[in-house]
């Protein structure tokens, strides 16, 4: 005789099932957070690296003059690649983008924008520039900040190369498209500024993420730069300089 006593199966209810969604929910945003985070932290790296081996480039085209000099900034609006000199060999301007056809380098960062160059306009000069060269004169600042106040880290770079970061604010796309302007200053990116004004000073500091309240404002420029000492060291030790 078959047996009546069947066993019936119980269900989930709504309650484990919201609990379970919600467990699932806090795994799966844990997830993206950190993956998000690595492919910022990787961009950054890779960027930085590039920004490295531009130097590196820069200085190789200096070397590669018969009297040594660093290329012009690229001016031109959009940026074509090529450095632009006025008829007697000199810059157009100290400030521009890099010019990646001319030396042969990365054009862009991760986030595709064009790299920022600035150069100290004697040691651009295509007369070349010597060992006897004012280290100061023309030469630009780079400071960094130690909570509200700006600190000095070298005053004599003859060249700096930067990327705007990943807000990309200020910057010019690979496609030569205007991103968003940078805020004013005073609203929350000061530092930013400072190495998007063309002058002759620019600020290097740790990342500070959006939402952050800091002295500076908001930060995530990534800098490089030659100090004259290092390029004049390179080129004695290649006899380009007595």
């Amino acid at each position: 005789m078959l047996s009546h006593n069947i066993k019936s199966a119980s269900g989930f209810t709504l309650i484990e099932i919201a609990v379970v969604l919600v467990i699932v929910g806090i795994l799966v945003g844990s997830f993206i957070g950190t993956f998000a985070d690595r492919i910022d932290t990787t961009r950054r790296d890779n960027t930085n690296k590039e920004l490295e081996d531009i130097k590196s480039i820069l200085m190789a085209f200096a070397f590669s003059q018969a009297n040594p000099f660093l290329p012009c900034p690229d001016t031109d609006a959009p940026p074509d690649g090529k450095e632009n000199r006025d008829g007697g060999g000199a810059c157009t301007a100290a400030s521009g983008f890099l010019p990646w056809k001319t030396i042969g380098a990365g054009y862009a960062d991760a986030w595709d924008n064009r790299y920022r160059y600035w150069v100290n306009i004697e040691y651009a000069d295509d007369a070349g520039f010597l060992l006897v060269t004012d280290d100061e004169a023309n030469s630009a600042t780079v400071e960094t900040r130690i909570g509200n106040n700006n600190v000095d880290l070298l005053k004599n770079a003859v060249a700096v190369i930067f990327s705007h970061g990943k807000n990309s604010l200020g910057a010019v796309s690979s496609e030569g498209i205007d991103q968003a302007a940078l805020p004013a200053v005073g609203d929350g990116y000061d530092d930013e500024n400072e190495n998007a004004d063309g002058d002759d000073e620019f600020m290097s500091r740790p990342l500070t993420k959006e939402g952050a309240a800091v002295d500076g404002g908001i930060f995530d420029d990534i800098l490089v730069w030659i100090n004259s000492y290092e390029i004049k060291a390179k080129m004695v030790q290649a006899g380009k300089l007595p």
